[in-house]
């Protein structure tokens, strides 16, 4: 995820920029349009900005877009599917984890009521169940992650 010595590297980029152009956080952040609180948090390497904001920065302070733009370091999956999921927010991410396990649902139960013989047993009604609620955890667990 996000490394946090690309927050500070950054956050000190912005800081200095601003520092030697003489403005005031208040003034960046009007320039820029964010509020003064925003400005700070991005300073204070609290957060990492996104890309539209950290392009307003560039180019409020007159610093190459591509010195501040963020490039995660990619682990086990493709640079598409890690953008995605560090731009849901927590509503994004509530709605997808909640309408997935609603089409898991939906699914299963399309599925048993369309079998005639499947399952025959109960045993097999608990594997199907299982196996499903594995599945939809590693799905859960790569929202979260």
């Amino acid at each position: 995820m996000v490394n946090h010595t690309e927050k500070e590297t950054i956050s000190r980029i912005i800081k200095e920029r601003r520092l030697a152009k003489g403005y005031s956080q208040q003034e960046l952040a009007q320039l820029c349009l964010l509020n003064l609180r925003s400005v700070q948090r991005i300073e204070k390497a609290e957060v990492l900005p996104r890309s539209y904001t950290l392009k307003l920065l560039a180019e409020m302070l007159d610093i190459d877009p591509e010195e501040l733009i963020y490039r995660p370091e990619i682990q086990g999956s493709t640079a598409e599917e890690e953008s995605f999921m560090t731009k849901l927010n927590l509503p994004g991410k509530i709605i997808l984890t909640c309408s997935t396990a609603l089409l898991f649902f939906i699914l299963a139960v399309a599925y048993l009521s369309q079998s005639a013989s499947f399952p025959e047993t109960t045993f097999e009604l608990f594997l199907f169940i299982g196996a499903l609620l594995i599945f939809y955890t590693g799905i859960a667990w790569k929202i979260w992650a």
